[in-house]
């Protein structure tokens, strides 16, 4: 039976235990959560979720005709998932936004669409197509069209992913009205001025592999 005062030095050991694996955990947290990018080009629009976007006006065939077309590209980042096999990777999303407001119907091209320029941990890559396609790309006069593309970077974990590039096509018909490499470098999105400490909770998950238990 223990004695009434010896379970304090048992409580403070446990006590330090905990407060020092909330750094490991912490980094671990660092290891897996999404690396974000914007485009370093022409930056003068948003996607959807507000991520910044580069706007490229499509050049209408007449010379003295106002652009009547842009296109809006952007990033969510790369983001860690287990997929339906349980394999771990990487995916590395990329938006599109194809406004019309010409008399022609207009598409994104998904055939030359490619990341290229990768660099992982330092090292460049080889350009890779799309694993995963949502949308066609088409938009009619009057409409806008949207492509989200998933890339699958053969990075061990999200920030590893250091920059990229995407090359992509818009046609008239057959006719090639915008054929553009868009760069992407790190982006750290604004933290909103409410947070507070008080807010926070250990909620990130344990469900990682025991090689990713630290980070490189």
């Amino acid at each position: 039976m223990a004695l009434p005062g010896a379970l304090g030095p048992v409580k403070t050991m446990i006590a330090m235990r905990a407060i020092a694996i909330v750094p490991l955990l912490f980094s671990v947290a660092a290891c897996w959560s999404p690396r974000y990018f914007a485009p370093r080009e022409h930056v003068d629009a948003q996607g959807p979720d507000g991520y910044p976007a580069a706007l490229y006006p499509i050049v209408p065939t007449d010379p003295a005709t106002a652009s009547t077309a842009e296109v809006r590209v952007w990033s969510h980042g790369s983001q860690a998932r287990f997929t339906d096999d349980d394999r771990e990777v990487v995916e590395l999303h990329i938006g599109f936004e194809l406004e019309n407001n010409s008399k022609e119907p207009l598409r994104l091209d998904l055939g030359p669409l490619a990341c290229e320029d990768l660099m992982i941990d330092g090292v460049l890559h080889v350009p890779l197509s799309p694993i995963r396609l949502e949308g066609d790309g088409v938009a009619a006069p009057g409409t806008t069209a949207r492509v989200d593309a998933v890339f699958e970077p053969p990075a061990a974990v999200p920030r590893d992913v250091d920059s990229f590039a995407v090359r992509f096509v818009v046609r008239a018909g057959e006719r090639e009205v915008l054929h553009q490499v868009t760069p992407f470098g790190p982006y750290v999105r604004p933290v909103p001025e409410d947070r507070h400490w008080g807010g926070f909770g250990f909620g990130f998950g344990m469900g990682f592999h025991s090689s990713h238990l630290f980070c490189r």
